[in-house]
Parts: C-alpha cells; sequence; structure tokens
C-alpha cells in the first residue's frame, strides 16, 4: 500500500528559506506540527496538511527578534502612555516573534509586565529592568543614588527568570553626572548577585556632556564583561563609540572579551555619518535592533524593525547579514538558542516570512538625514508557536515600505 502523507498543522511552501543558525540559504518547504518545526526540506507532501500558506517569491525566516524595545505600553505611569508600544505592535503585528523590552520599568513597577503583558502578548516578551527603580515613569531615570533599588531589582530578576532578563542603564546626564561609573558597576552587581546581563546606552542624548566621552573607555574594559551587551553603537552623541571621527580602541577590547554591540536605532542614537564611520573601520555590530517607541513608530525615524534592517543594509549589510542579526545573534545573547533564531527541527515554531522589494526607497535618521536605499523589506507574516498571525496595516499611510525616492 501506498504510504500515507505526513499529516502537518502547517507548511510554508516555495519560500527563500534563511536560516543563518542552519548555514541554510535555499528554496525549502517548512513543515509545523504541535508548534514545533518538524521538517526544512524542499517538495513537502501537503496532502494532509491543515494550512498551507505559499511563500513563492518571499523569504522565509527564523522568527524574527528585536532586543531593544520600549513595548509596555498598557501600563499605566504617571506621564500616560504615550512613550511606550503595545507589545504586539512591536511583534507578531509587525513581524517579530518576540521582543525584549529595554527598561521601560524598574524594579518597583515592572509587576505589570510580568504580570499582565508579558502572559497575554501573542509576542514572545522578555524585558530588562531599568537600574533606575521606577523606570521611564521617572524621567530622567537616574538623579541620585536613591534611585537605584538593588534589593529589590535582585528579587525581581530572581523570581521571574523567563521575563527578566537583566538590568538596562542608560549613561546619560544628570544619572552620569551625579553617579559616574557608580551606575554601570550598579547594575552589575545586581546581575552579578541575581544574574542576566546589563545592556548600557552610550552616548549623552539628554545633555551631551563630555564627562561621558571619560567614561565611556573603563565601562568597555573595566566594568562589562562576557555576554553584557552596548546599545546604540552607530550613535553620534557624546560618549558613543567615534571620538574625533574614529572608533575608539576600547570597542575592540571589549568586544575580544566577550561584550555584544548592539544597533538600537531610536529616535535620536543613530545617525548615518556615524554608522557610516563605525563599519568603514571594520567594527559591525552583532545585533540590529529597533529601540522602538509610540511616537518613533508613527512619526519615525524607526517605524519597524525590518525599516531598520533596511536602514542597515544601505551601509553595505548585506540582506542575509541583516537577518542573521535578527535571528541567531539576538538568541545566542538571551542564551535562548536552541528555542529561538533557528528554525531546527525540535525548535519552537516562530517564523517570519518577508519580502525584499526592489525599488528607490529613501531612509530617515532623526536630524532629517536621509540615504537612499535599492531594497527594502516589507513583513508579510509572523508565524508564532506554530500559529500563522495577522499583521496589522504598518505605521504610515501606505503601509509598510519606507518612502519612495522620488
Amino acid at each position: 500500500m501506498p504510504t500515507q502523507p505526513t499529516s502537518y498543522d502547517l507548511v510554508i511552501s516555495g519560500g527563500r528559506v534563511i536560516d543563518p543558525a542552519n548555514s541554510i540559504d535555499a528554496t525549502f518547504d517548512v513543515a509545523v506540527s504541535g508548534g514545533k518545526i518538524v521538517a526544512v526540506e524542499a517538495n513537502i507532501d501537503t496532502g494532509s496538511t491543515k494550512r498551507v500558506v505559499d511563500a513563492s517569491g518571499l523569504v522565509v525566516t527564523p522568527g524574527l527578534i528585536d532586543l531593544h524595545t520600549h513595548s509596555a505600553g498598557g501600563i499605566r505611569k504617571p506621564s500616560g502612555d504615550e512613550f511606550m508600544v503595545p507589545p504586539d505592535a512591536a511583534g507578531v503585528s509587525a513581524g517579530v516573534t518576540t521582543i525584549l523590552d529595554a527598561g521601560s520599568t524598574g524594579a518597583l513597577n515592572v509587576g505589570g509586565l510580568v504580570n499582565f503583558l508579558a502572559p497575554n502578548a501573542t509576542t514572545r516578551m522578555m524585558a530588562l529592568i531599568n537600574i533606575g527603580k521606577m523606570g521611564v515613569a521617572n524621567l530622567p531615570e537616574v538623579k541620585t543614588s536613591d534611585d537605584i533599588d538593588h534589593a529589590s531589582s535582585v528579587e525581581v530578576i530572581q523570581s521571574a527568570p523567563n521575563v527578566i532578563k537583566g538590568v538596562k542603564a542608560r549613561m546619560v546626564t544628570p544619572g552620569i553626572t551625579a553617579l559616574g561609573l557608580d551606575m554601570p558597576k550598579a547594575a552589575k552587581a545586581i546581575t552579578d548577585e541575581a544574574g542576566g546581563l546589563v545592556m548600557i546606552h552610550v552616548g549623552d542624548i539628554a545633555g551631551q556632556d563630555p564627562l561621558a566621552v571619560e567614561l565611556t573607555p573603563p565601562l568597555l574594559t573595566d566594568i562589562l564583561t562576557k555576554g553584557d551587551v552596548i546599545t546604540h553603537t552607530l550613535s553620534g552623541a557624546v560618549g558613543a563609540l567615534l571620538a574625533n571621527g574614529s572608533l575608539i580602541s576600547q570597542a575592540e577590547e571589549a568586544r575580544s572579551n566577550g561584550v555584544y554591540f548592539d544597533v538600537g536605532v531610536g529616535g535620536g542614537n543613530f545617525t548615518f555619518a556615524a554608522a557610516q564611520a563605525v563599519i568603514d573601520s571594520g567594527f559591525i555590530p552583532d545585533t540590529i535592533s529597533s529601540d522602538i517607541a509610540g511616537m518613533s513608530r508613527f512619526a519615525g525615524p524607526v517605524f519597524s524593525l525590518t525599516e531598520c534592517m533596511g536602514k542597515m543594509m544601505t551601509l553595505s549589510i548585506s540582506f542575509e547579514d541583516a537577518v542573521r542579526m535578527v535571528t541567531s545573534k539576538p538568541a545566542e545573547i538571551l542564551g535562548m538558542s536552541d528555542e529561538i533564531g533557528s528554525l531546527s527541527v525540535g525548535a519552537g515554531a516562530d517564523i517570519s516570512i518577508l519580502d525584499l522589494v526592489e525599488g528607490n526607497f529613501l531612509y530617515h535618521e532623526a536630524s532629517g538625514a536621509t540615504k537612499a536605499g535599492s531594497q527594502a523589506i516589507k513583513p508579510v507574516m509572523a508565524v508564532r508557536a506554530g500559529v500563522p498571525q495577522p499583521l496589522d496595516f504598518g505605521p504610515r499611510l501606505w503601509g509598510w515600505l519606507p518612502t519612495q525616492n522620488s
């Protein structure tokens, strides 16, 4: 008797599969059952499959991971929620399956994120608590040492390790003026006791204090250790990674010590000029993240993680490398490579389907400067735990693509 076709919950057929973790770049089908990836191969028999998604002409990748978001929208705070976006707006509704909120909440007000937002989001949501005990509800979040609560921070991380992955601190005024390197040292003291990583924002966008220039080199070489993350690698602000237009040598030393470097585009934490200078020095960031927030999603210059990928592609980053920088590499940083960031058989079925669009596009930075690009990435579908999720319309009147360069 002929063998009966295998029954799958979902097959994504005929797409260009790019899976950097497994060195795959080929036309394959991806089969899913029980929320897991069960096959990645050519010409899968779909006769008994519950749902088939035709991905011909599209790109199929591991679910995109945004390592820097402000996605705690829905938790009320004194100044309102306008700074943050809801988790699924940054996540599955934008083609992204995993997000890390980077310090929107602190040890004293993270409960809503842990107990309400994360468990109710379709997107896989995790977070770093802010070194400031009230997070961005109390901007500037660190003014004096009284704004840091070591014991409560340790307790929060230890009580919710599946959600809280460490501590975020911003090297900006007035915190650096008051505390200097004692602020990142306080963050390290918390994770040394509780576990997790430290993410440090470099570049004093708040005050452009020259002190920031003095603090960054020892921060990189003397405080941060293997597994920690620098975000805003391509910032042009005072105290970022450029000094007099050149990459500071301590960045390479920190990388050799196992420190990771994240883009974190954000509203004012990225310039094309600084990005080009860093990349031209041969220093390529490890990950692309959006630093998306409420205003930067609709008014720009962030708009979406896929647009941030396209922005990096104007700087000689290949599409294939951009995929790696939002899949396998952030999964490695989170210590979750066995769960996310790949299309390995047996891994959770978090998948993104993308359209790599050729055209004449214009990408923006916060200052108003622009850079033309010949490609853009349009999200088509996110599959989260094996279930296809609908996208929203996109942040612009015409949807997801950047401005046309006329």
